[in-house]
């Protein structure tokens, strides 16, 4: 994977310490190779001699008008307020949470390196999961939420995104930090080629779940106006921040084709059902449609585990009549009966254990590049 070049000069030797140990050691920051120095003259020597920099972070007392670096590397200043960079430079504040002054800096990176932003995405590779049954009530978003949870206590970095028509992501997800993120869509939209430095500036990071999200408000309308070029824009868009093992799409019930888009471009479909005829029938009527539905070369069969939510030992009658087989059984929990707290949803030690073993059985297989279920790693 590429990795970018990141020189810091500080001389506050107790924060540069804390900033480069955060940065080569997260696991969300494992692109950098990082180079910290206090003195002026030891960077200015370094720059001398010809030594590659990507991104520049310099403390705005140390600015000086002679810094000679190449035309590639971006230079940001760390600003002890939350003002413009001296001399026009691009600011970062320098006191904030580090995973979010991390995300302002790839912001600012991705704003000014478009290119080199996509050379970096395209050296990791990153799995698309959609999160998706035609029967409401199943708990797809029970699984898809959890999913991206015990995806994440993998060492994995997960991104969840919901694309339902009414949101309910802030059931789950919460953040310190006060940055709506619904502006995303008019991105999407323009197809500007900022759209990359905007994810990074636009997410918010959970830290119970260690998860990647939008908050988006629930707004129907942004949803049924999205097109199915816009949601491949979106998706591709966080894909190619070259950030994330794991992308969680979280899609309603419907066929609109928002969720058709996101069918097509999944690795994986998680599809829930319950033990009723319901929830089976529907399953097959869409297997026995989707060659009209996707298009021959989008099948959903072939990267599809089936998982019978809510079960509590019923013997599964119909599920043969749709040729497809179950991968996974989620047991009933009874106290979500009645709404709970985000941490007792993402925490019943039950579920997820089953979930876990569904997931070192049929997803990080398949990326591995090791046969699993009924589709191969690429």
């Amino acid at each position: 994977m590429k990795k970018l070049r990141v020189v810091i000069l500080d001389d506050n030797k107790d924060y540069l310490e804390s900033l480069s140990a955060f940065m080569r050691t997260s696991e969300e920051t494992n692109q950098f190779i990082v180079t910290c120095f206090t003195e002026a003259t030891n960077l200015h020597t370094y720059i001398h001699q010809g030594q590659q920099i990507d991104i520049l972070l310099i403390s705005t007392s140390l600015v000086t008008e002679n810094l000679q670096v190449n035309p590639g590397t971006t230079i940001m200043t760390l600003e002890d307020d939350e003002v413009k960079g001296k001399n026009g430079l691009n600011a970062i504040y320098r006191y904030q949470r580090l995973n979010q002054l991390i995300s302002s800096m790839l912001a600012i990176y991705y704003e000014h390196n478009e290119v080199a932003g996509k050379l970096l995405s395209r050296s990791k590779q990153t799995r698309v999961i959609a999160s998706y049954s035609t029967s409401g009530g199943a708990g797809k978003t029970t699984v898809a939420v959890n999913l991206s949870k015990q995806l994440a206590l993998t060492d994995a970095k997960v991104f969840y995104l919901n694309l339902e028509l009414f949101n309910s992501t802030s059931l789950y997800f919460t953040s310190a930090e006060d940055r709506p993120s619904l502006q995303i869509f008019y991105y999407v939209k323009a197809e500007t080629e900022q759209l990359r430095s905007k994810l990074e500036a636009l997410k918010k990071y959970d830290p119970y779940s260690m998860v990647d999200y939008f908050d988006l408000e629930i707004s129907a309308d942004e949803m049924l106006e999205m097109s199915e070029k816009d949601v491949g824009t979106l998706v591709n868009g966080i894909v190619e921040t070259g950030t994330y093992d794991y992308v969680v799409v979280d899609l309603d019930s419907s066929l609109h084709k928002r969720n058709i888009a996101v069918l097509k471009e999944a690795d994986h479909v998680i599809w829930t059902i319950v033990n009723d005829v319901q929830s089976q029938l529907k399953l097959k009527s869409f297997f026995a449609e989707e060659e009209k539905l996707v298009g021959k070369e989008n099948l959903v069969k072939d990267k599809t585990h089936v998982l019978l939510n809510k079960h509590i030992g019923t013997p599964v009658q119909h599920i043969e009549a749709a040729e497809m087989s179950i991968d996974g059984y989620l047991p009933y929990i009874e106290t979500w009966s009645s709404m709970q707290s985000s941490s007792e949803i993402l925490g019943n030690e039950l579920f997820n254990q089953e979930l876990q073993a569904i997931i070192q059985d049929k997803i990080i297989p398949v990326r591995e590049g090791v046969v699993s279920g009924n589709r191969e790693g690429n």
